[in-house]
């Protein structure tokens, strides 16, 4: 048997139109042309961190959620209110999230830098541990709390093209919301 001298190179085309001198691995390939890796299967979940912006389609939904796409209301109305109340929800969890963080201190700031913005001077600090955490989290509170808003101005737009403009029950829900609010803020006052 002749041995062939090109059969431990790669071989494949250059740039320059040469082929390539690097040694072959078992695939008959080079690292730089197909050798160890050749990318992620496709339809791989690698990239995804939080699902937000993650593609879905029908045909890769699993057993229950085929259940859940068909159980799925959607009326307008039902469908804001359901967001609501899950937006709600998630508000609460970020703020107990922020409040058990404060409760473990650890408030680092690592720099502060002076720049200037819109032609007036601002004073940036960049935080670490805790106080880093939790200011990303009051970040996407703020966030969460203004698609709450623009779900509530739909809500209400929609009900009064619809004619359904609802009347407040007036069980005296509000009046105790609105004392327990004034108590929240005299506390905060006398505290300061």
């Amino acid at each position: 048997m002749e041995k062939q001298p090109h059969a431990n190179y790669c071989g494949a085309r250059t740039r320059s139109g040469l082929p390539c001198r690097n040694r072959a691995m078992a695939n008959g390939r080079c690292r730089m042309h197909g050798g160890k890796s050749t990318g992620p299967p496709k339809g791989n979940k690698n990239a995804v961190k939080t699902g937000e912006h993650e593609t879905i389609w029908m045909d890769a939904l699993d057993p229950e959620e085929r259940v859940l796409f068909h159980v799925v209301d959607t009326d307008v109305l039902k469908q804001i209110d359901e967001e609501l109340r899950l937006i709600t929800i998630r508000e609460r969890r970020m703020l107990q999230r922020i409040e058990r963080l404060r409760a473990a201190g650890d408030f680092t700031i690592v720099r502060q830098t002076v720049g200037i913005e819109k032609g007036k001077k601002t004073n940036l600090q960049e935080a670490e541990g805790t106080l880093g955490q939790i200011q990303a989290i009051e970040e996407a509170l703020t966030r969460v709390q203004e698609k709450k808003a623009k779900l509530l101005e739909l809500k209400h737009k929609i009900e009064t093209a619809n004619g359904k403009t609802e009347e407040p029950a007036d069980d005296g829900f509000l009046e105790a919301l609105e004392a327990k609010a004034a108590e929240v803020w005299d506390d905060d006052e006398t505290n300061d």
